[in-house]
């Protein structure tokens, strides 16, 4: 492992960097002028710098991702809850109205017996069956 860059080298790296993530070769000449690095480590240094660059905006991509996807599952549960809310509102209805519909067939069996006398009574319960 080679030795560790002197400040003034990185600050010019950088400042090089901030310019333009890729080098000429006229600015990596200048830049082994200027530090005293030699060409690979010079290209070395924009090579991994540029991967850095790839990997904190990928994290920055995922956490944006990640975010979303954390909100779209906190929609979901929401509605989860107010379909549930729904579903037993709807099956409470549905016993209600079934009891009601119980109600009246034990009305109709009253009807049913006075409907042997009537013939419209009998034409009316014949289609409430149906």
């Amino acid at each position: 492992m080679g030795k560790r860059f002197e400040k003034f080298q990185i600050d010019a790296l950088n400042l090089a960097f901030e310019e333009s993530d890729h080098l000429t070769k006229e600015k990596k000449i200048e830049l082994m002028r200027a530090t005293g690095l030699d060409m690979e480590q010079i290209t070395s240094w924009f090579n991994r710098r540029r991967s850095q660059k790839r990997a904190r905006e990928s994290r920055g991509d995922l956490e944006r991702t990640n975010a979303e996807l954390l909100q779209a599952l906190e929609e979901s549960r929401e509605r989860e809850t107010r379909l549930q809310k729904e579903l037993e509102e709807s099956r409470r209805r549905e016993v209600q109205l079934g009891a009601e519909i119980q109600h009246l067939r034990q009305q109709l069996g009253v009807v049913e017996a006075d409907s042997d006398i009537d013939p419209d009574l009998r034409f009316v319960n014949e289609h409430a069956r149906t």
